[in-house]
């Protein structure tokens, strides 16, 4: 074995334990790549930069290197020699130094390895000798390959912080609420507000104002900074334009820098900073506003807020009737003239806590379901049966958006046309869509304003209330539903229960699509493998990808299991992952092998299966790949298995191997096209081929919807609808 493969074999077996053992903390895993590239050559000192996930650059650097001073921002392109196309420099001179590597200092040669993800420069692995000519050329291929393993390493580092940032965030926001929430108390639960606003918005200054006549006082004051109090009570005329034009709408209100001007005396600290107005309301009546200064309010903080605020008042709302419920008792007390009124007054307030608290049960369990259901499918499905029951309806739909367009999901009841769809606008449901307001239509057959859809959509007198889905604040569907106008015209509180169940199902629809990403970011980490080995050479670009489409074609074919057949990709996908070990000049060669070469070339299903064997998740597709050269007559290679002893995935694997290989300029032949190709699979059907396997893949030729030549692009499609 020569000392490229050697280094080579050490390169697989130090990938493969990292990634068993891998850990999302970079430094560590820094130091783990550091250790691998020792073993491949010595080096002196190295530096690492690398793009986070908030978008900004870091710099690790070995004990024996600095930056210079007053170099707090750097850039990928200060650490590249004067010639960017330059990887490796054999004498640091005037020409080819960079920002850490002078011409009068200690290293004398380096080795720039690139971080590439996506087509993406995401971070530089630099290593340092102290010896002109330090590094060996012949093993940049080797560094090359560490670079791709670098690389898909600091990509699952950024997923997993991303996830990290926002899990924490969301877990903070649901801790505050519970916080407020057990606070009963009017002044108890202001204080709570004011002080969760800072722990968890990221606020540096909060103030909470009450109504009182034609004045607003100020009942809570909190900082984090240094700041100027905001006066204690002002009247409602002397309000600034910017707060009062807040107050005039129902939602969260942002104010920017540019209108602090107008703020007046409330503008809280003398340093930059933008405002967040929340209007606390009882039954559409104005009781009060909170007022957030802070200097980080992004896109992101201010989506939080929105979450926030729409808690705070309903817990407002909330204790504003418990302390109303309160001064009404004092008064019976004191009144006994009024206590049929006021008897009166504390039934309605009773039945609306009692329907609250109805309400709140139901979304309990409605959301305590949901939790559950990870396919959105299902999802779907559940979410109008549930819709359907809590509104005592027997007919309904479930519209989501797609482009401008609403398609229906599910249905449930008669809606006549076998698919509904609407565009944004039109009808009741696109009208919803468009506006991102729900709609009670008291009598859908006798009002003038849906005349145009009445004969189509309605056999009966029958009662509708549809509501947007909502996701930060964008409208991704909507849920409807009928029923008989005897049962009863749907009411306001109908629809507050509907709008809350729709964004508890939102937010469902939002997990099951994480989690459903979570499964396509762990099939770019294989195609990304994949793209390592077809990117070697352009002939074979897109091959891994074509072989997979077709693998899985025939295994639903054969109809095997939906596990068998994504293990089935996911082998094909990297089924010739062994030839990153394989040197350039054997696998561009344009004439014959010699029987050393093809002996090399051979190896590469064992280099495939221990490449991929240590990776727990890839136990089964490592055992496809050693063996997707074997033959049916037992002539084939590493183990020279016959008939059945070869796993079913690795005889279809060898079936879509060859056709697109076949089908494929190489360097050292042109394609030989598909009907020769299809002949060559039935010539060798019974001695190279499993009869089974080439049975199903003439059959999917038959098909007038299955095309041989298709690219694989929607390749993670195939595989999760598998």
């Amino acid at each position: 074995m020569t000392v490229f493969d050697e280094k080579q074999t050490l390169l697989f077996a130090d990938m493969g334990r990292i990634f068993e053992f891998f850990s999302y903390d970079l430094e560590s895993t820094l130091e783990r790549f550091v250790e691998s590239a020792s073993h491949i050559q010595h080096f002196d000192e190295y530096a690492f930069v690398v793009t986070t996930h908030k978008g900004e650059i870091k710099v690790f650097l070995s004990d024996g290197l600095s930056l210079p001073k007053n170099n707090d921002e750097v850039k990928f392109s200060d650490f590249y020699p004067g010639d960017e196309a330059m990887y490796l420099v054999d004498e640091v001179d005037e020409k080819c130094c960079n920002i850490i590597f002078a011409p009068s200092g200690k290293i004398r040669s380096y080795v720039t390895i690139p971080l590439i993800t996506q087509n993406e420069l995401t971070g530089l692995f630099i290593l340092g000798s102290k010896k002109k000519s330090g590094f060996d050329s012949e093993l940049q291929d080797i560094f090359f390959s560490l670079g791709s393993f670098f690389a898909v390493a600091v990509e699952n580092i950024r997923h997993f912080e991303r996830s990290q940032d926002r899990m924490k965030v969301i877990i903070s926001l649901q801790t505050s609420q519970q916080a407020i929430a057990s606070a009963m108390e009017l002044d108890k639960i202001l204080a709570k507000v004011s002080e969760e606003s800072l722990r968890t918005l990221g606020a540096e200054c909060a103030a909470i104002y009450l109504k009182s006549g034609f004045e607003w006082h100020r009942h809570i004051f909190r900082s984090r900074i240094p700041a100027i109090s905001p006066p204690d009570v002002v009247a409602h005329a002397d309000l600034p334009i910017p707060i009062s034009s807040a107050l005039e709408r129902t939602d969260v209100v942002f104010i920017s820098k540019s209108d602090f001007d107008d703020l007046g005396a409330f503008r809280f600290s003398a340093r930059p900073g933008s405002l967040v107005i929340v209007p606390l309301r009882l039954e559409n009546t104005l009781s009060g506003f909170v007022i957030l200064e802070s200097s980080t309010f992004d896109s992101e903080r201010l989506y939080l807020t929105q979450l926030f605020a729409g808690q705070v008042q309903v817990i407002f709302s909330n204790a504003l009737l418990v302390k109303g419920l309160r001064e009404k008792t004092a008064e019976l007390e004191e009144k006994n003239k009024l206590i049929r009124e006021y008897a009166e007054s504390l039934q309605k307030s009773h039945d609306m806590l009692e329907n609250r608290v109805k309400e709140l049960s139901t979304l309990h369990d409605v959301s305590s379901a949901l939790v559950s259901i990870t396919d959105i499918d299902e999802l779907l499905h559940f979410i109008l049966d549930r819709a359907c029951s809590v509104m005592r309806s027997d007919k309904g739909s479930l519209l989501l958006l797609d482009g401008d367009e609403l398609k229906a999901r599910c249905v449930r009841g008669n809606f006549g046309p076998s698919e509904i769809k609407f565009k944004l606008g039109d009808g009741i449901a696109g009208q919803v869509a468009k506006t991102g307001q729900s709609k009670i239509i008291e009598n859908v057959l006798t009002n003038p304003k849906f005349k145009h859809i009445q004969e189509k959509e309605c056999e009966r007198e029958e009662t509708m209330i549809a509501v947007p889905l909502l996701i930060d604040n964008r409208v991704i569907g909507v849920l409807n539903v009928d029923r008989e106008l005897k049962f009863g015209v749907f009411t306001p509180d109908d629809e507050r229960l509907l709008t809350s169940l729709a964004s508890a199902a939102a937010e469902a629809l939002a997990r099951a699509q994480h989690i459903l990403d979570l499964r396509n970011m762990n099939l770019e980490t294989l195609e990304a493998f994949a793209m390592a080995v077809d990117t070697k050479d352009a002939y074979t670009h897109g091959h891994s990808r074509r072989v997979s489409y077709l693998s899985i074609q025939i295994a639903n074919k054969l109809r095997l299991s939906s596990e068998e057949i994504e293990v089935i990709a996911r082998a094909a996908l990297l089924h010739d992952i062994g030839k990153i070990g394989i040197s350039n000049t054997i696998l561009f060669k344009q004439g014959r092998l010699t029987p050393e070469e093809y002996d090399i070339m051979k190896a590469h299903v064992i280099w495939g299966e221990n490449i991929l064997k240590p990776i727990k998740s890839l136990k089964e597709e490592a055992y496809l790949v050693r063996h997707h050269h074997e033959c049916w007559n037992g002539q084939g290679y590493p183990d020279k298995l016959k008939g059945e002893e070869i796993p079913i995935g690795a005889a279809i694997i060898s079936v879509s191997d060859a056709y697109d290989t076949m089908t494929s300029d190489r360097p050292y032949r042109r394609s030989i096209g598909r009907e020769a190709a299809l002949k060559e699979l039935q010539k060798y059907n019974g001695t190279q081929f499993n009869p089974l396997v080439v049975g199903a893949f003439m059959m999917l030729v038959q098909q007038k919807d299955f095309s041989l030549d298709s690219t694989g692009a929607n390749l993670r499609e195939e595989i999760i609808g598998s």
